[in-house]
């Protein structure tokens, strides 16, 4: 736990740690207690014994590596002319933004509320790897919609992350995924989606499943949007020179900015999905109940279960990305 949260560039972003779903349809008792954290907090462990090589991506989300331009070295050859020739001074363009004021002043937050993708939520039934693809698919195109017009308003550029549902172990260039939790591969903009992970939640409680799937689902698209308007490169630049405690509470919070993003989207289209009834009733169940405070062994790095419901109701009850502007609040709101 005395170690850096440090993040190589192919890091892969987990969802928050949630509780196991509540009893219902198609669940024996016996099997309350089966939690599946497991292999998100074993993820989180080994983030922090990690080392750090961070990629520098311009503002639009290039990916440019970062390099420092050699300078010129000294003429040793003596001037032709009995006197020097004052050098004009060599022509600049304006400053481009820091990383601090990319991520405490970018654009995506001054476009107010994001329009609704007027999307009714898919079916829902993942008892096949095709039905939940497809599922997944369709989903994306209604988050597409949305955040395609917040970046276009914004003046950011925008391009669709994939969705690829797996069983089993599938390689990436994040890493080998396990079937243990869902995750952002910012290497190569891909949302992983484990199959057995929800089937095993639908099996219990088909309605949590769907609050655990839209929330999820919306959490990592939120990670993609930090990236595309280069708040995400430039907090893992700001990272790079803080100390332990820093760094933890810098992870925490980008976790919480995605988390209120992915409540932005669910917001601005709970009169379509619909968020009502017992599916809302889950929701709010699942966003009071998630965060750090459910790690085995307890991390730091996603926010507690305050911060989570806080960030969550924020982002949900404004629908606009100015309410997500974790890197300006005071640290007690990102604990």
């Amino acid at each position: 736990m005395g170690q850096p949260v440090q993040q190589a560039p192919t890091w892969q972003y987990p969802p928050i740690p949630i509780p196991q779903p509540p009893g219902g349809r198609r669940r024996k008792k016996k099997r309350l207690t089966r939690p599946l954290l497991i292999g998100i907090v074993a993820l989180s462990v080994l983030v922090l014994a990690t080392g750090i090589t961070l990629i520098v991506r311009s503002v639009g989300g290039g990916d440019a590596e970062a390099k420092q331009t050699p300078t010129a070295p000294a003429s040793t050859t003596p001037s032709e002319s009995p006197s020097p020739t004052p050098s004009s001074p060599t022509p600049t363009g304006p400053r481009g933004p820091t990383v601090d004021e990319v991520v405490k002043g970018s654009r995506l937050y001054t476009i107010g509320p994001v329009a609704a993708s007027k999307c009714v939520e898919p079916a829902f039934a993942p008892v096949t790897v095709p039905a939940t693809q497809q599922y997944y698919t369709r989903l994306m195109l209604c988050l597409n919609r949305t955040w395609w017009l917040a970046m276009k308003k914004a003046n950011l550029p925008f391009r669709s992350p994939k969705a690829v549902v797996y069983v089993g172990k599938l390689s990436s260039p994040c890493g080998m995924q396990r079937s243990v939790r869902a995750a952002y591969c910012l290497a190569n903009e891909t949302i992983y989606l484990p199959f057995t992970v929800d089937s095993v939640n639908y099996a219990k409680n088909p309605v949590y499943a769907r609050a655990i799937i839209l929330n999820t689902f919306a959490h990592e698209y939120g990670h993609h949007v930090q990236k595309l308007s280069g708040i995400l490169a430039s907090s893992l630049t700001r990272q790079k020179s803080m100390n332990a405690t820093q760094q933890l509470t810098e992870s925490r919070r980008r976790e919480l900015q995605a988390t209120c993003l992915g409540a932005v989207y669910l917001g601005a289209n709970a009169q379509f999905t619909p968020m009502s009834g017992p599916l809302l009733a889950n929701w709010r169940l699942l966003i009071a109940h998630m965060g750090d405070d459910y790690a085995v062994p307890r991390g730091h790095d996603h926010g507690n279960r305050v911060s989570n419901y806080q960030w969550s109701i924020a982002g949900y009850n404004s629908k606009q990305p100015n309410s997500c502007n974790t890197f300006t609040a005071a640290p007690v709101r990102v604990n």
